[in-house]
């Protein structure tokens, strides 16, 4: 984040990202948010996803604690299903960011299953500069399912909330399919008015 050589933040950078565990909701969804979003949080998200920094998972362990604890309260088993990335950006990075997320919550609340069920059905654009009204209608029920999840209480899981566009679809299509959507899970939260410059 500062520039400084190394695999993993320093310690100036580490004290900046600190939890500040919240709850949100966009439209039907009711989510928790380990942090706000900030510039900091948003170089440390861009550095994971784009720049091949995939040593700063241990860095968002930590930042992801408070949302371990809420699952881990939970008395039944849940399932964490992470939102899909479009196939270009799959291409690009390698891997899907919200599904490294979801296991790395998994692998620190026993009583949770990743369940990597929803897949884009249609073309999406890039959210990236999109206004609120676009991003929503770019994803309009273009989100369908790879197996049954009927009965299954279930999070969706993303890296970053901003409008609510992709949390509100990814909703939609477990709703349909029969799924108890309890909610979702993030790393950090971002006000709409941000979402054009950020992704």
């Amino acid at each position: 984040m500062c520039e400084a050589l190394g695999p993993n933040l320093c310690e100036n950078c580490r004290q900046v990202l600190t939890p500040s565990p919240h709850g949100f909701a966009r439209g039907p969804v009711v989510g928790r948010a380990a942090t706000f979003h900030s510039p900091e949080v948003s170089k440390l998200l861009v550095s994971f996803k784009d720049r091949g920094q995939s040593a700063l998972i241990s860095d968002l362990n930590k930042l992801i604690t408070p949302l371990v604890a809420e699952l881990a309260a939970f008395s039944e088993n849940v399932y964490l299903v992470p939102a899909p990335s479009r196939l270009e950006n799959f291409a690009r990075r390698g891997f899907t960011p919200s599904l490294v997320l979801a296991r790395a919550l998994s692998n620190q609340a026993a009583n949770t299953r990743v369940l990597n069920a929803l897949m884009l059905a249609k073309h999406v654009k890039d959210q990236v500069g999109l206004s609120s009204s676009q991003r929503h209608a770019n994803l309009a029920g273009s989100m369908s399912l790879n197996q049954k999840v009927a009965g299954k209480p279930c999070f969706v899981v993303d890296d970053i909330c901003t409008t609510g566009a992709t949390l509100i679809e990814a909703w939609r299509a477990l709703s349909v399919a029969g799924a108890n959507v309890l909610g979702a899970m993030v790393v950090s939260e971002s006000k709409p008015a941000l979402a054009q410059s950020i992704g």
